[in-house]
């Protein structure tokens, strides 16, 4: 499987952290008319990057009564609430509660706020020759530095989606004029794959290297194909930001990628950022 990359094997550590001490228990909460409010407008306003309208269907599905609502809290750190269509489960909370134990306490001091509109829309690459917009690839945003602006509104990969926006909340962006947003969208992804990884793995070497193997594989294989068919060529392509962008950050960590596998990745049509196996 090949050497596990030094920066993974740093976050194994804190991922030990993490999983060996008990988190506060996620309690029930009545979810208070300031959020009802917040998650309508969010859904009814739309937003640059849900094209789709995944937030507004969810919501509409919630008012219809074929999607229920859940909240839950995890003492002082969180606040989630979730809008489930019909045949959606709830997130996993263990694993949601050791990401919200990674990132520790809001610098405000207040519980990180998280709505989850859960559409069934999973990314899927548009014909051959098509760019990649927004409606393709984002499933999330966040309002930076912030604890109570994060939105996810697909249910495929909102576990990466989850720790890619706390990156943003927690202020974690690099800053300065060399630092343009795709170079910086591209680097938090990057952190948030790695971060799933070692959380995944509980901190164990051993799975770390299985985990890591296939999603090094499914990064390579998935560029190639936006490359190669979909014209994601540099950083002036918007899907850029999100895939091909990510093998520049790799190189910064001193992280190799494996080449793609060319045959595999022609005939694959999921645009999701993180392998199948870091859902299971």
């Amino acid at each position: 499987m090949g050497q596990l990359p030094l920066v993974l094997s740093v976050l194994l550590d804190e991922a030990k952290r993490v999983w060996g001490q008990a988190p506060p228990s996620w309690e029930p909460c009545r979810v208070e008319p300031d959020e009802l409010r917040a998650a309508e407008r969010e859904a009814m306003e739309g937003a640059q990057f849900d094209r789709l309208g995944l937030k507004r269907g969810v919501w509409e599905a919630y008012r219809a009564g074929t999607a229920r609502l859940v909240c839950k809290r995890l003492g002082p750190l969180a606040r989630v609430v979730c809008l489930l269509p019909k045949g959606i489960a709830e997130p996993p909370w263990e694993l949601w509660a050791r990401i919200f134990a990674w990132f520790g306490r809001a610098a405000d001091g207040r519980p990180w706020r998280v709505t989850w509109f859960a559409a069934p829309s999973p990314r899927r690459f548009p014909s051959v020759g098509q760019d990649l917009g927004p409606e393709h690839v984002n499933g999330g945003y966040t309002r930076p530095c912030s604890t109570h602006g994060i939105f996810i509104y697909r249910e495929e990969e909102a576990t990466r989606v989850l720790i890619h926006e706390l990156l943003h909340a927690a202020c974690l962006d690099e800053q300065g004029p060399a630092w343009s947003i795709p170079l910086r969208e591209a680097q938090i992804e990057t952190w948030a794959e790695l971060i799933l990884v070692a959380l995944k793995s509980k901190g164990s070497a051993a799975a770390a290297k299985r985990l890591w193997t296939a999603q090094s594989h499914w990064v390579a294989d998935t560029n190639w194909k936006a490359r190669t068919m979909n014209n994601t060529q540099d950083i002036t392509d918007y899907g850029w930001r999100y895939l091909c962008g990510r093998e520049q950050m790799y190189a910064r960590l001193g992280v190799s990628l494996p080449a793609p596998r060319a045959a595999a990745a022609s005939v694959n049509g999921s645009l999701r950022f993180t392998t199948p196996l870091l859902e299971k």
